[in-house]
């Protein structure tokens, strides 16, 4: 892996647990890889669409709406961005 692309994922992680503390209104620091955004934080469907809007409109990543229900942990939502973002991966 070359210093840009490990860049580039490394900035890309740090933009969405940015959005993803913001919209689930948490602390950066209760963020963690597998807890589950419903159960853990209190996270309903509106949420995860207002992440999934931000994604496209913050970082270009366009996730179609019937994928929204596999982002159900931050691992989970890493899986999703491979699998829509068109870049290395972000695991």
């Amino acid at each position: 892996m070359t210093q840009d692309v490990a860049s580039s994922t490394s900035d890309l992680r740090a933009a969405i647990g940015e959005i993803l503390v913001q919209e689930l209104e948490i602390e950066s620091d209760e963020l963690t890889a597998t807890a589950g955004f419903e159960d853990e934080y209190g996270a309903d469907s509106l949420t995860l669409l207002a992440v999934v809007a931000r994604f496209e409109r913050e970082l270009g990543i366009v996730i179609p709406s019937d994928h929204v229900g596999r982002m159900t942990s931050l691992d989970k939502v890493y899986e999703v961005v491979n699998e829509f973002s068109g870049t290395a991966p972000v695991v």
